[in-house]
């Protein structure tokens, strides 16, 4: 078509609108072409930055790369290191738990401990031992002329047959011991009954109250054995909870050892660890170390350092700088003062000398030589001391007769103590002298009555009238024996010591 065109306008043949339509369609052509070059000039641009793009993408990639792969190395050494520290690790680490597991248990067995004491307590508490005592006041009030005798029955201590209480699980095992305690059970209780004097119910006495007394008695030693045996297991209990603290203590100071000692594992191995070279990127515009605005070859002298910490130690050079310059100040100061205090020192010294000169001329007016004045101040009386010494003899002397009237005093209670012993010997003695008077009278007695079946006529009448003579001093010897026990329990009851002498019964 253009080459139609182009013929028909060569032989002058096209019309002014064919050429005008020519002209335009030239004109959209070119414009055409231009926006296509510039379209395609375009797209190799972006092609080219996208390449660009790409390549910078690739490098970092590679950069990242190359980290991971020297971070992967230093893993890799880090787990080398951890699996040679894994079996001290894990020793200690059971020897930790091993630890806190028998601390637990010490804790447990403290807390049961603590609950059984706290239940023998309470079973302490409900037995009340008062009660016995207060039936007995009720059973023989004090107005009983029996009182004392009872009472003595009742408070009197007598070995008895121990009662075996077999646990569960220990009734196999101690079948023999308990053959074996019987025949010394056995032996005891006849050795008991030819120890202990033999018990009989006073005369004038009522045998029931007398039985009566005795079951008391038997409660009140079956509530002291019980106690007793409630006593001694509070007392195990108290030993046992006393080694269980003593145990605690030495497991918490175990435990703290072994916190200790992973603690400074974990030192030492955080230090290996940190002796770990680390890889680490730096840009160019981070790299303040250049030689002739290139990078030298060595960095090993280098030093890698923080924006923040670089900025700090700037700063610190400045605030270096001014503390300098006020150390320069302090300085001139402190020269001009110490010109000052020299000078001030010269003017004292001269004046001292002066004072010293004076102070001669003085001494050589007055006593015609010189007088050391330290010597005169040592042998001066220091007052301070010489109060405290006279404070100190004071309260020695108050302390003395605060000493002697405490001796005194002790001297005068012992000396009681002894008269008091003494009255009771010379009444327990006095009792002894009565009771054998008593035997042998009750002796002289039978035998008089013996004799009486023999004789008759006027001898039985003066017989009857020497037995009645020895009946009624019998009576007013035993009636002088009541006393006596009773003023001897009086001052039993005051807290004095009474040494009964050994009576044996004859006849």
């Amino acid at each position: 078509g253009r080459a139609a065109a182009r013929k028909l306008e060569a032989s002058g043949e096209l019309s002014e609108v064919e050429k005008a339509e020519h002209y335009v369609r030239g004109v959209q052509l070119r414009y055409e072409k231009e926006r296509l070059i510039e379209k395609m000039e375009q797209t190799v641009t972006a092609f080219d930055e996208a390449v660009r793009n790409l390549r910078r993408e690739r490098f970092r990639l590679d950069g990242d790369l190359q980290m991971a792969h020297l971070r992967m190395l230093v893993l890799l050494q880090e787990l080398r290191l951890l699996k040679e520290f894994e079996k001290r690790d894990n020793s200690l680490v059971a020897k930790l738990d091993a630890k806190r597991e028998e601390k637990a248990d010490v804790v447990a067995k403290m807390a049961d401990c603590k609950e059984k004491l706290s239940a023998r307590k309470a079973e302490i508490d409900k037995l009340n031992p008062r009660q016995v005592f207060a039936e007995f006041g009720q059973l023989v009030p004090e107005t009983n002329k029996f009182h004392e005798q009872l009472l003595k029955l009742f408070k009197k201590k007598i070995k008895r047959q121990k009662k075996k209480v077999l646990k569960e699980g220990d009734e196999e095992g101690e079948e023999d011991e308990e053959e074996s305690d019987d025949d010394g059970d056995m032996s005891d209780l006849d050795e008991e009954e030819e120890e202990e004097e033999e018990e009989f119910c006073p005369p004038g006495c009522d045998p029931a109250l007398y039985e009566q007394v005795c079951e008391l008695r038997e409660k009140r030693l079956d509530q002291e054995e019980v106690l007793g045996e409630f006593q001694k297991a509070v007392e195990a209990l108290k030993k046992d909870k006393e080694s269980l603290v003593k145990k605690d203590k030495v497991m918490d100071a175990a435990l703290k050892q072994t916190e200790a000692e992973i603690q400074q594992f974990q030192t030492f191995k955080q230090q290996r660890l940190n002796e770990l070279h680390v890889v680490i990127t730096l840009k160019m515009h981070q790299v303040r170390c250049l030689v002739d605005g290139k990078l030298p070859p060595d960095l090993s002298h280098t030093i890698v350092f923080t924006n923040l910490g670089l900025r700090r130690l700037r700063e610190r050079i400045d605030e270096l700088k001014d503390e300098k310059e006020d150390l320069r100040k302090n300085q001139k100061l402190l020269r001009k003062q110490h010109l000052q205090l020299l000078k001030s020192k010269k003017v004292k010294e001269a004046r001292l000398k002066e004072l010293e000169a004076r102070a001669r001329d003085v001494q050589m007016l007055k006593f015609g030589q010189e007088v050391d004045l330290e010597v005169l101040e040592r042998m001066s009386v220091n007052t301070v001391a010489e109060e405290l010494k006279a404070q100190l003899q004071k309260l020695e002397l108050q302390n003395s007769r605060e000493l002697k009237a405490w001796e005194a005093q002790i001297q005068q209670a012992a000396a009681e103590l002894a008269n008091v012993t003494k009255q009771n010997t010379e009444k327990l003695e006095r009792v002894a002298e009565l009771t054998s008077a008593q035997h042998r009278l009750e002796k002289e007695l039978n035998g008089t009555q013996s004799r009486m079946v023999a004789e008759v006529g006027p001898s039985k009448e003066r017989m009857k009238a020497e037995r009645e003579q020895l009946v009624s001093l019998v009576k007013l010897q035993a009636r002088e024996m009541e006393a006596l026990k009773a003023e001897i329990n009086m001052l039993r009851r005051k807290g004095g010591h009474v040494y009964t002498p050994s009576v044996r019964k004859t006849g």
